[in-house]
């Protein structure tokens, strides 16, 4: 029992967004004690993953193979490879993806930079997130008015932006002027605008 419990992972705000404790139970988690915890069997039943959120809204995951009766991790070594190793990592973001969007306060995006806008687009101009395809990972946020986009949310591969590593990452395209877009670029933190025009958008 203390493996399993040393096994929990603590997630960071970069792999999962806030959940709203209000959302919980109809997103399938049962409460326990403090703790809500949700649970369900991926890939034809070899594993199961557990997500608890703490009572001050830390969430942790658990994924345990059945078969060997102990938990399993390489779905989060980042350069563990292999088709395996990938269906499982693919596999256990789906549902963290899901439970995202359905209790997170900004749906499956995330982070303190992606809060921060998302806040001031809705507080300054009372605009939300919107899911226009059926995709989690593609959101965008449109001016009430017009109709037009000036936030699009997505997931690509590093490269397409100039950066290593094979895992996709979850990116926000932000229109800008011509004049704020050539100030800000400077390809480390700040990327020309990617699948956009590029004199006004610009990528974080």
């Amino acid at each position: 029992m203390e493996k399993v419990n040393e096994a929990w992972h603590e997630l960071s705000p970069q792999e999962m967004p806030k959940l709203q404790r209000a959302l919980l139970s109809e997103a399938g988690f049962v409460q326990a004690g403090d703790d809500f915890i949700f649970r369900e069997d991926l890939l034809d039943g070899a594993f199961e993953l557990s997500v608890k959120v703490g009572p001050e809204g830390k969430i942790s995951t658990l994924l345990m193979d059945k078969e060997a009766e102990a938990p399993y991790v390489l779905h989060l070594v980042e350069n563990a490879a292999g088709a395996f190793v990938g269906q499982v990592r693919a596999a256990y973001e789906g549902v963290l993806a899901r439970l995202g969007r359905k209790c997170g306060e900004h749906g499956s995006f995330h982070g303190r930079y992606v809060e921060e806008v998302l806040r001031y687009a809705r507080e300054k101009y009372g605009d939300e997130i919107e899911y226009p395809w059926d995709d989690p990972d593609a959101a965008v946020v449109r001016c009430r008015t017009t109709r037009k986009w000036y936030i699009l949310l997505m997931k690509i591969l590093p490269v397409k932006i100039g950066l290593g590593g094979k895992n996709p990452i979850r990116v926000m395209n932000l229109h800008s002027t011509a004049e704020q877009v050539a100030a800000l670029v400077d390809n480390e933190r700040y990327f020309s605008g990617w699948h956009m025009n590029r004199k006004y958008w610009y990528t974080v």
